[in-house]
Formats: structure tokens, sequence, C-alpha cells
């Protein structure tokens, strides 16, 4: 058997090279598909939406009241109340039974179609009907007062949505407003993620010692559903050449193929070998803390990334790099974290010439240190966001204004 040794990361890319090289990579998705709306928030429309209704279809009530003719209110005062005669009542799902005349008004619920020859609502407050003698009237309305007029949000014709809007829950209630069913929409990225090492195995099974449990498939799930695209998780991948090749080949019908493990500088760290063999090497190595053995790769003309095999190396990286990736492809508008501006709380020394993504809880109104080491899951869940120190930086004084982003 050949012997193998460690092979150092010689050369690392800045992480603003490596940004544009990823999202150079991130091809959006032009396949299209038509779903339900009730599974339509957050997904992108392919095409724009033409209504082929009016909304509201029909003139209606905006208020509890009377529906009644503006000009037989004119005049109407606290002491001076103008008299109309109740002819019938509308609810919200009924129509009127006839037009009103001079005189007359109708008592009408919000939402209710307003009665041919009314053109306003007098709100039910302005009136009182407690004498038998009729609705006494007691502030005049103008035309159109307190009336939804037919069209008023949409019209027949009107393009209400445009290709490559992002739905929500207010824009998919437009779709629901035309009576749309379905709508059609890009297609979600397809993402394997392949978890590569002897020593991983799956949560819920015995734990042998020198072993360790599959954390990185599981938070890169996740990130993944979270910012717009398909998971396909694979079994775990041994540490051997022929089957980091076998796994390779049978994601590379995915969009976008991760492999977490297996890009670092050990002599079980094969992924550079196998993708030299099966693809092309974009690059290996980014010059920030963690996550340095970083890669990217090209299989087929397929987007293949190497993430670090270390928990908060691994996402962090997804917070700071797959993030954006994944949503180009998916077509989803870029994402900017929430961030506050508090001070550090105490000095942090940082690697110079190495970008740093460095973990911190908001803690009354500080940013207080968080991480652990990069093999450290609780780096990440026990924080709730991060700061950013730039690679000429090597140490950020306690009291100094930081920008954390959140989580």
């Amino acid at each position: 058997m050949k012997t193998r040794t460690m092979r150092p990361i010689r050369e690392t890319i800045p992480v603003e090279d490596a940004r544009c090289f990823l999202m150079e990579a991130a091809t959006p998705i032009d396949r299209v598909e038509r779903i339900s709306i009730d599974r339509a928030d957050g997904r992108v429309l392919a095409a724009p939406v033409i209504s082929t209704i009016d909304v509201p279809a029909f003139d209606r009530a905006a208020m509890d009241g009377y529906a009644v003719i503006a000009q037989d209110t004119f005049g109407a005062g606290r002491y001076d109340a103008k008299i109309l005669r109740p002819v019938e009542t509308i609810y919200t799902g009924t129509m009127p039974s006839r037009p009103i005349a001079h005189g007359e008004c109708v008592e009408i619920a919000t939402g209710a179609p307003i009665p041919e020859g009314a053109d306003a609502v007098v709100m039910v407050e302005e009136t009182d009907k407690s004498d038998g003698a009729g609705v006494r009237v007691f502030t005049p309305v103008y035309p159109g007062q307190h009336v939804g007029r037919r069209g008023a949000d949409i019209t027949s014709g009107q393009s209400v949505l445009s290709a490559g809007a992002a739905l929500n829950p207010a824009r998919t209630g437009v779709l629901a407003a035309i009576g749309a069913l379905e709508v059609e929409v890009y297609a979600k990225p397809r993402v394997a993620i392949l978890s590569t090492g002897n020593e991983i195995v799956e949560p819920g099974q015995p734990l042998p010692t020198g072993h360790i449990y599959d954390i990185n498939r599981y938070t890169l799930s996740s990130i993944i559903h979270a910012h717009g695209g398909d998971v396909t998780l694979a079994a775990t991948v041994p540490d051997t050449l022929p089957d980091l090749r076998r796994a390779i080949d049978s994601a590379a019908s995915s969009d976008l193929i991760i492999f977490s493990g297996g890009s670092s500088v050990g002599e079980r760290d094969l992924m550079v070998d196998a993708l030299q063999e099966a693809g092309e090497i974009v690059f290996h190595g980014i010059a920030v803390k963690p996550g340095k053995p970083t890669l990217l790769g090209k299989v087929a003309g397929k987007p293949l990334v190497g993430m670090p095999g270390n928990p908060t190396s691994c996402l962090s990286n997804a917070y700071v790099f797959l993030i954006p990736m994944l949503r180009q492809m998916a077509r989803l508008p870029e994402y900017v974290p929430r961030s506050v501006k508090v001070p550090l709380a105490r000095r942090v020394v940082s690697t110079t010439g190495r970008h740093q993504i460095y973990t911190v809880r908001v803690t009354e109104g500080v940013a207080v240190p968080a991480f652990k080491g990069s093999s450290d899951i609780t780096s990440m869940a026990h924080a709730d966001g991060y700061i950013e120190i730039p690679a000429q930086t090597d140490i950020v004084e306690a009291g100094q204004i930081v920008d954390v982003k959140l989580f």
C-alpha cells in the first residue's frame, strides 16, 4: 500500500477572493415547477402573475353601518339628524335584493356589497334607531366615503407580481386574492451532503471509543433548508480514494455537492486527490480562522465545496460563504444578517494574516467572547452571532465598538 504523508496547505487565498470564486460557481437554477400556493412561501416566481379579476370584485362597505345616498345626509348634525327609512340588512356573502331610493338606507356589514343607488356608508357610531322611527343620521358623508370601490386594489389584466419576486406571506396573499391555486416558481437547488471520515458515527448508534457523532450534516442541512435548498443526505464516506470517487460520482446529478471533512492536511484527507481525478480544483485553502482547509472544485460543471470537518469551522464557513452561494442559486434576495454595534467585553487576540470569524454572546449590551475552538460546537451554540476581524488586525481591545452579525 502506498504510504501517504501530511500535506500542508502551502497557499491560501484571501476571504474576498474566495467569496468571488464561490459566487461565480453559484449558477442560478433555471428549472421551473408549478406548486400549490400553500407551499409557495419563500419560493421565487418564474413568470409574472396577471390577474383575471378585479379585487374587490364589487363595491363594498368599508365600515359597519348604513349604506346611503350621500346627498340624503347633507346638513345632518348632532341636534339636527336626518332620518332615513331602513329597507333591509346585508351581510357579507349576501347580495342586496333591490336598489335603494332617496330617503332609504340599508344596514350593512363591513365587506358586504353596496346596493345599487347607494354611494356612501355612515358608520354605525354616527347613527341611532332606538326609537323605531327610522335611522337617525348625525353626520353627513360624501360620495365614496367608507366604500371600497370595485378594482380599487387590483384590476383585471394587471400584472400583480413580477418574475423573480420572492414570495412572502403578503405576496402569497395576493395570489389567493386573485383566485390562483398554483404558481410557477424556480426549482430549489438540489444539494448533496456527504460526510467523510472513518471516525464518524450516525447519531442514535453506539459510539465506539475514538469515534464521534456526525454533527456537520445536520448543521449544514439546517442552513440549506433555511436558505432555499433541497437536501440529499448520503451515507458517511470512508476515508479511501475509491469510496470518495464513488461518492462524488453518485452525487454528480445534484446542483451542488458539499463534502464535510477530508479537505485538511492529514494523510487520510483525500478529497483533493479524489477531486483532481473527478474534476478540477478552483482553490484549496482560505486565509480565514476557523475554516482554513476549505476547497472549491467543479465536477461535470457543478460546484463541489469541501467544508472543514471541525464543527465550528464548518458552520461558521456556512454562514459566511455557503449562505450567499445558496441564495444566488435559489434566486433569493441577498441575505443581510441583522447586526448590532456594541462594545467588546474583553480583549481578543487574532491571528495576523487570517480573517477571523469570532463568535460572541451579546449580554447586557456588550459582546462577550464565546469562541472556544474550531472543534467545539458550543462555540456556535452558545453564541448570538459573530464579529469579523480583518486579516491585518491582530488585536481588538476591550471596549472597542464591534459589529455583531446575529445568527
